[in-house]
């Protein structure tokens, strides 16, 4: 008698498949009740993951495990939540692959891996940032990849701290369209945006450089500068006192997997049910 506007439905865990679960969606379906996010009741999203690539699941699929050199379970206890895949972990370390847990608690997962890191709970974004702190400063980073696959080339202005645009600089311009500085040509040229390959342009990462944009000369940066500046405040010694997690232990951890040629993280529904837990996973993203 109030109507269907009055109405929400939350789906659950989604365990009720079947024809029940069919007939009561297209009763809903048929009444255009609001469909409510599973994320909302459960925290089974990848918020972080999102943020980044544009969608909340990336990633291939379990039985290419097999291929990587390093496996870490980060984010999960997957001996106990993931058994039914977790034995692709196991036969993966018979292949070679080394297993890595990190975890607060020594998990059913720890015990079976060849190497526990330990670290307190809710700092895991702090240990990643860290990690991503040896890599730059040890220069362990595959430039060639980082150049062509992600935006620390695209030049970011220092009077507002946003991307440099085609709009900043043509009239009529475009909003989505950015900027690298070419080491070829030593000048600002328009980043690709039919496609992703640099073609003859060499981007810069470092460095600070002019634009001449419609309404004066800016500073400009590349994302990469910038961040090589934030990370400065997580070396290994301040991040051991926020992660509980020693210097060493860090170190060590950042070059096994920077000198990998393959890197998994099996992260299951667990930084979603974090505060800033999307900071976790966009820390761990950044390091991949």
């Amino acid at each position: 008698t109030e109507g269907v506007d009055t109405i929400i439905r939350f789906p659950g865990s989604g365990g009720a498949m079947g024809s029940e679960t069919a007939s009561y969606e297209a009763l809903m379906q048929a009444l255009g009740v609001p469909f409510g996010s599973i994320m909302t009741d459960l925290g089974d999203e990848h918020q972080g993951t999102a943020l980044v690539f544009g969608q909340p699941y990336v990633g291939s699929s379990v039985d290419n495990w097999y291929y990587a050199d390093i496996l870490l379970i980060w984010g999960g206890n997957p001996a106990y939540t993931n058994i039914n895949n977790y034995h692709f972990i196991t036969e993966a370390r018979y292949n070679g692959t080394k297993i890595v847990t990190i975890s607060p608690d020594f998990s059913a997962s720890a015990v079976q891996a060849d190497l526990w890191v330990p670290v307190n709970i809710g700092t895991d974004a702090a240990l990643a940032l860290s990690m991503a702190h040896v890599i730059i400063r040890d220069k362990l980073y595959k430039a060639d990849f980082i150049m062509e696959q992600t935006d620390l080339p695209i030049l970011v202005r220092d009077d507002n701290k946003k991307f440099l645009r085609q709009a900043d600089m043509k009239r009529g311009g475009r909003d989505d369209i950015y900027y690298f500085w070419d080491k070829s040509t030593n000048r600002i040229v328009e980043a690709p945006w039919q496609s992703i390959a640099l073609g003859n342009i060499v981007p810069t990462l470092e460095g600070e450089y002019e634009a001449k944009t419609l309404k004066g000369r800016v500073r400009v940066r590349p994302v990469f500068e910038l961040l090589k500046k934030k990370l400065e405040d997580y070396t290994p010694e301040k991040a051991s006192k926020v992660t509980g997690t020693s210097p060493a232990l860090i170190e060590r951890l950042a070059k096994d997997i920077a000198k990998s040629k393959g890197v998994v993280n099996v992260s299951t529904f667990n930084w979603g049910k974090f505060y800033n837990g999307d900071e976790i996973e966009r820390s761990i993203v950044l390091i991949f």
